[in-house]
């Protein structure tokens, strides 16, 4: 079958979940053909898939939270340039490949191409797990009405939704019927790892994160911490900034003592599933890493903070391990994938 798979460009855990499925897709003999932007498009061609590279749209990030404004601002500048290329190769995906289902990772483009040429759509991703199902009012999540409202008008009318996710919020009855929750999506080397608990603290920031970070790790000299994401500084010597390995990125997260990120789902479904207790300071004005930073701490699997402190720091250090770590959700999606395309 001809399947056209979108995958958004922003930030890689799209295209980190989605190789598993675009694996299982061309391992089970599927004519596979990908659309995405950004790192996401040399990410995937780097892992051997066919991609036709689009552009896309991306936030702004300052000091620790979402600029809206310079973010609307730079979509607006792009979307005209953007608008033509993509419209280019929107013609010539549908003269030379002519998909026969299309599957969308949060991705506008492949959505669009089959709501235009009447193909049956697969939403599988982690963010409609914002409007498709409840939360509570006590997890106190600040700005999801909005990040509710983006979510629900981007994939509109897909035949079926997919959500993944590390919790289960209860579906909102009236798109039960067509909406499906499994647990995280795994790549293989972090399934593959075995989990042990060094001494270290494991520190994953984006480049726009907490302004604070580095001044609250130098304050902790009692406790090695190896960074990943940040230029190095002079901090102290208990602190170790790591230039970015996959390879080693994930022996320092399956032996570290805890972990500090902001609110990526990616970054907190491996650090859950390997059972890892997690300080998580979100992105301000990010409704999904708020949320997901909320229910990470309604679980006790960790604790969420508006900034990164000696104080913070602890009280995650202080955590056991969860006696059941969360369980990864590949099967379940992979199964999911296979009916739809069944059914199609």
């Amino acid at each position: 079958m001809r399947v056209l798979y979108g995958v958004a460009g922003e930030g890689l855990g799209h295209a980190m979940r989605s190789q598993v499925v675009l694996r299982h897709l061309v391992d089970a003999g599927h004519d596979v053909r990908v659309v995405t932007s950004g790192r996401a498009a040399e990410v995937l061609s780097a892992r051997g898939f066919d991609v036709e590279p689009i552009r896309g749209l991306s936030l702004t990030c300052r000091r620790g939270g979402v600029a809206r404004t310079r973010s609307l601002a730079s979509f607006l500048a792009a979307s005209p340039s953007m608008a033509g290329h993509n419209q280019r190769v929107f013609r010539a995906v549908m003269e030379a490949y002519d998909p026969e289902v299309c599957i969308s990772d949060f991705d506008s483009f492949a959505h669009a191409v089959g709501l235009w040429a009447g193909r049956p759509v697969l939403s599988l991703d982690h963010q409609h797990v914002i409007d498709r199902f409840h939360h509570p009012r006590d997890l106190r999540v600040r700005h999801l009405h909005v990040a509710r409202a983006l979510v629900s008008a981007k994939l509109p009318g897909c035949e079926r939704y997919v959500v993944t996710s590390f919790y289960a919020p209860r579906a909102r009855p009236a798109l039960a019927a067509n909406t499906s929750l499994v647990g995280p999506i795994l790549r293989e080397p972090v399934r593959a790892l075995e989990a042990r608990r060094g001494d270290h603290v494991l520190v994953y920031q984006s480049a726009h994160g907490d302004p604070g970070l580095l001044a609250a790790l130098a304050a902790m000299p009692d406790v090695p911490f190896r960074v990943y994401g940040v230029p190095p500084a002079h901090v102290g010597d208990h602190v170790s900034f790591r230039p970015f390995s996959e390879a080693g990125f994930l022996d320092d997260l399956a032996s570290a003592r805890a972990v500090i990120c902001n609110g990526g789902y990616t970054t907190l479904s491996e650090a859950v599933c390997l059972g890892k207790p997690v300080l998580s300071v979100p992105l301000r004005r990010h409704g999904e890493q708020q949320l997901n930073a909320a229910w990470l701490e309604r679980m006790g699997l960790g604790r969420r903070a508006p900034r990164v402190s000696p104080a913070a720091v602890r009280s995650v250090l202080e955590m056991e391990p969860p006696t059941a770590p969360v369980r990864p959700g590949n099967e379940d999606a992979l199964r999911a994938v296979d009916a739809f395309l069944e059914a199609a």
